[in-house]
């Protein structure tokens, strides 16, 4: 009877392909679906399989071909490696197939992995690409670039029209929406991987639904990509249900921008857009199994990167701490990096996303259950971590058990205890500064604001800050009846220096002055006419007004005579009637000027009489008083600092009438800065007066300045979702660096603790206060 020899099986497909000149073959199981890449050498041997050929012959020809020899073990365990994949023909691989159809994975691996029932997509793929061939051809690729290329100018121009529509889309109303949308774009996406993959010539046999990392996913099996030769074909498949989510995004873009916003389509449109670009970032995460994922791997050309790295940083660890002399397979420095930065990079990203979870979950479970919350959220923690608890476990035994000699030595046994009670030591005798950190808003510690408002009045207000804090409030009422516009006039400029007392602004108006300007002309007159009168007549005077009689007098005279003889000229018809009467005329003004040049001439002999001096003497005091209320109340008008500071912002002048707009001043005293520090209350009860406070501010991230607490509010504030006090501090601000309105982060020295102390205080405050307040 013939001696039966191990067959390859004649159903799995092969593709053979170079990555850095280095042949390897690609194995494909179309029962399990699997991949599988070998070398040149394990190649050979597997073509050798025929069930005809003995291992010693196989052995001898691979000695042949390759000059090296194969040793009959090494030939045996790959055999049965093979064997196990289910790659030989034969009871046992059907066996091995079975079970790897079937793994059962961890509570661990089920809880960040949880794959849905899915479908063969294959006939509905094949007759989709009969109709989208066009997709694929380069004439779509550019206009596909080019519509994400007017969609990004679009973005950024609406960057404000987007930011209000971000804001409707937190609504109850919208949650279907979001959910409509994931779906069709996450679908969308994978036909694209699926058409990709099978333009390419590979099959798509699955489609389906997952929940990874507790995410819903819609996910396609391109495995088939492997098999391709080119690299490009295999990261054209991985990063076509990118491009096409890009593209979706693109489109959606653009008709959101051009349809009305109270339209439910612009609100849908919207949804798709914010909803692509948050699931295209999800799935560029290399971390998790996804898009990002087989990108990376494709493009460093190491499939299973994942399960690699880990096996790679097990394998390390393994040997670094227990000293496991395992062989390992040779690695290049380049993917011994790789290996390392992923599976590091994996398991913190894992780590902090499980922490939050564990968070957020155990504080539900005890704040609304108590002790019973408690319990079940340890419960879930022993579930969740019991198999890594194994094996963190297991490898501790063997730790111990492969250096149970070495632990047990004499100076070892020595060793140990003084090194847990020098531990011990350093937990509880050596102590560290205690130190409180917070946001915090800096402050002037004097400041005078001036300001104005539409109702016709300025607000004076002084802050006088400090361990005793003071603020007063004055208004001013600026309009009246009578003098209802008035201009409000700077002093100073901005960071202009101003001492206690100086005028900082003016308030004028324009009757006040006018009426000023004409009392102070009248009172002038007045006060001239009062001291003429005083005076009396002067000797020139009296000599002129007899000077003015004379010439009256003779002027008179000729007119009379003139008179005369035109009267006998008329009576003999040699003039006519109306030359005479105009002489008849200047002779009546002659005579009338004679008569007041006379009474001028008495006045002045007689003098001025008494009631006259009285009058005049009465006129100046009424314009006196009026002028000097006048004066007051331009004086009133000018408004001085309380302080002595800086001008720290100080607003154009403004008409206050009727329509007045807002008028701001600030002064501030830069000399010392109060420090307002927002600290959580669960540090309230280290925080005292006096304690060293330590600042950085963003605009001198270099410098440090020091200040001391000044003093402890004793009410609690809300802020977010949390309580805070607000502690002041004071600063010196010598070099004026510090300005009002600055932000930073300041630390508050609490005295020295010991670690031990410091390590329980900070696990203490991750907690809720309901973890140790339910019993």
């Amino acid at each position: 009877m013939d001696q039966s020899y191990p067959k390859f099986r004649d159903d799995l497909i092969i593709s053979r392909q170079e990555f850095e000149k280095v042949t390897y073959y690609v194995i494909k199981d179309p029962i399990t679906q699997k991949f599988f890449r070998i070398k040149e050498f394990e190649y050979f041997i597997t073509q050798n399989l025929d069930g005809k050929t003995s291992l010693e012959e196989i052995a001898q020809r691979f000695q042949e071909h390759f000059n090296i020899r194969l040793p009959l073990d090494t030939l045996n365990k790959f055999i049965h490696r093979l064997e196990t994949l289910g790659f030989l023909e034969g009871v046992i691989s059907e066996r091995q197939l079975a079970k790897l159809q079937y793994r059962k994975r961890t509570f661990w691996g089920r809880l960040l992995f949880i794959k849905l029932k899915g479908f063969d997509p294959d006939r509905l793929l094949n007759k989709i690409l009969k109709y989208a061939k066009f997709l694929f051809t380069p004439h779509f690729f550019a206009f596909s670039v080019f519509i994400i290329f007017v969609a990004i100018i679009v973005t950024l121009s609406n960057w404000g029209d987007l930011g209000y529509s971000i804001s409707r889309l937190f609504r109850i109303a919208t949650i279907f929406k979001i959910w409509i949308a994931i779906f069709l774009v996450i679908v969308l996406h994978e036909f694209a991987h699926g058409l990709t993959c099978k333009y390419f010539g590979g099959e798509v046999h699955e489609m389906g639904f997952l929940l990874l990392y507790f995410q819903p996913c819609f996910f396609s099996n391109i495995s088939d990509a492997y098999l391709f030769k080119e690299k490009s074909k295999k990261l054209w498949v991985t990063f076509a249900g990118a491009y096409c989510q890009i593209f979706i995004w693109a489109v959606a873009t653009l008709l959101w921008r051009i349809t009305a916003l109270d339209t439910g389509i612009n609100s849908f449109l919207f949804v798709v857009v914010i909803t692509s670009g948050v699931t295209l970032l999800f799935n560029f995460n290399p971390l998790i199994k996804l898009d990002g994922y087989y990108l990376l791997s494709d493009y460093l050309e190491i499939p299973n990167l994942r399960k690699k790295a880990f096996d790679f940083l097990s394998c390390s660890l393994k040997g670094r701490f227990l000293k496991d002399r395992t062989e390992k397979a040779e690695l290049s420095p380049r993917n011994k990096k790789i290996y390392i930065w992923y599976a590091t990079l994996s398991l913190l990203y894992s780590a902090l996303l499980l922490s939050f979870i564990f968070v957020k979950v155990g504080n539900f479970l005890v704040s609304h259950l108590g002790g019973l919350g408690f319990a079940l959220f340890l419960l879930l923690l022993f579930l969740i971590l019991q198999q890594p608890a194994k094996k963190v476990l297991a490898g501790a035994y063997g730790l111990i058990r492969i250096r149970k000699e070495a632990l047990m030595k004499p100076k070892k046994v020595l060793i140990y205890p003084v090194i847990v009670i020098i531990l011990l030591l350093f937990l509880f005798m050596v102590k560290m500064e205690l130190k409180v950190g917070s946001h915090c808003e800096i402050q002037a510690l004097e400041s005078y604001t001036l300001r104005s408002s539409p109702d016709g009045t300025i607000t004076e207000e002084l802050f006088q800050g400090g361990k005793s804090e003071q603020r007063s409030i004055n208004l001013l009422r600026l309009i009246s009846d009578q003098y209802g516009v008035l201009n409000l006039v700077t002093k100073v400029k901005e960071g202009e220096r101003i001492e206690k007392g100086e005028v900082v602004a003016e308030l004028s108006s324009a009757s006040y002055l006018s009426d000023l300007e004409q009392t102070s002309a009248a009172l002038k007159k007045a006060q001239e006419y009062h001291a003429l009168l005083k005076k009396g007549p002067r000797t020139e005077s009296i000599r002129q007004a007899e000077e003015r009689v004379a010439q009256a007098q003779t002027e008179l005279e000729l007119k009379e005579k003139e008179l005369e003889r035109l009267s006998g000229l008329h009576q003999k018809n040699l003039i006519s009637r109306q030359e005479l009467e105009k002489a008849q005329t200047e002779h009546a003004i002659l005579s009338k000027e004679l008569e007041i040049a006379k009474s001028d001439l008495k006045i002045l002999r007689n003098g001025t009489r008494p009631e006259e001096l009285e009058m005049a003497w009465a006129e100046i005091k009424e314009l006196e008083a009026k002028a000097n209320f006048l004066e007051a109340q331009i004086s009133d008008s000018q408004i001085r600092s309380p302080i002595s500071g800086v001008v720290t912002s100080l607003g154009s002048e403004k008409n206050l009438g009727p329509s007045v707009n807002f008028w701001g001043l600030s002064i501030a005293n830069l000399d010392t800065m109060l420090v307002v520090i927002k600290a959580p209350e669960k540090h309230l009860d280290v925080l005292r007066e006096g304690q060293n406070v330590k600042l950085k501010v963003k605009s001198y991230p270099f410098s440090s300045f020091w200040g001391k607490v000044l003093k402890i509010s004793q009410k609690g504030e809300g802020d977010q979702s949390r309580n805070i006090f607000k502690v002041t501090c004071k600063i010196e601000n010598e070099n004026h660096l510090l300005k009002p309105g600055m932000s930073g982060y300041a630390k508050m020295y609490c005295g020295k603790r010991s670690i031990f102390n410091l390590l329980t205080r900070r696990i203490v405050s991750y907690l809720r206060v309901e973890v140790w307040s339910w019993w």
